[in-house]
């Protein structure tokens, strides 16, 4: 009976993981930061950030799980959360040009702090209201599969925990990648890919405007 059982978490616990990772793939504000730090040779900033972005997420999981999804939901929430959102790309953007004016100037680098850093991928990822959404629809389909009869707050917990240990583990291992391969790259293909990580920010901070827009509005707008 105890394998059983012990079967049962480990499904759970692999289940979490797995939409953990489906969540960290799409390009979002969190990676583009990781890939950024990591390119430039920051890796314990980037780990950091990692780390950052799975509280935040851990956070979310939590709320959104134990009865606050609905309040999370809310217009007024919804429009908090966005607009902190675009403040915090806006200083991810300028922290990314001065980045580039650093390579091509060769002056004023940017330096990145660990537990700066942490903050920084905890404040993109809590400006991120998208998770809510990947806990809700994530956790429905746990139940869907209905591998226990009863979902206990433990096992709500463990869900949670797995989830953001699939989303970090993610990160983290895109960060040691690209922290191995930034070596070998050209300073011309690293400014190359600072400029588009930048004009990705842009479109982030657009998508972002759009949506607070929208709700002030109360026009949908569905991406």
């Amino acid at each position: 009976m105890e394998s059983y059982i012990i079967g049962k978490i480990v499904l759970t616990v692999l289940y979490g993981m797995v939409l953990g990772l489906i969540s960290s793939i799409p390009v979002g504000a969190v990676q583009l930061e990781v890939i950024k730090k990591s390119i430039n040779g920051h890796i314990k900033p980037a780990i950091a950030t990692a780390a950052g972005s799975a509280s935040s997420d851990l956070l979310y999981g939590f709320l959104t799980l134990f009865g606050f999804g609905s309040f999370l939901m809310h217009k007024d929430c919804q429009i908090a959360i966005y607009s902190l959102g675009i403040v915090i790309l806006s200083f991810l953007l300028y922290k990314s040009i001065r980045e580039r004016h650093y390579m091509e100037y060769k002056e004023s680098r940017v330096e990145y702090r660990k537990r700066l850093s942490f903050l920084t991928g905890f404040s993109i990822a809590i400006s991120n209201p998208g998770m809510i959404i990947w806990w809700i629809v994530g956790f429905k389909l746990y139940l869907d599969l209905g591998i226990f009869e009863h979902v206990t707050a433990g096992i709500k917990t463990i869900f949670i925990i797995s989830g953001c240990m699939g989303l970090g583990g993610y990160l983290v291992l895109i960060a040691s990648i690209l922290h191995r391969v930034q070596k070998g790259l050209s300073e011309k293909f690293l400014y190359r890919a600072n400029t588009v990580l930048i004009f990705l920010l842009f479109i982030l901070i657009g998508y972002f405007s759009v949506k607070l827009v929208c709700m002030i509005l109360n026009v949908h707008f569905g991406l």
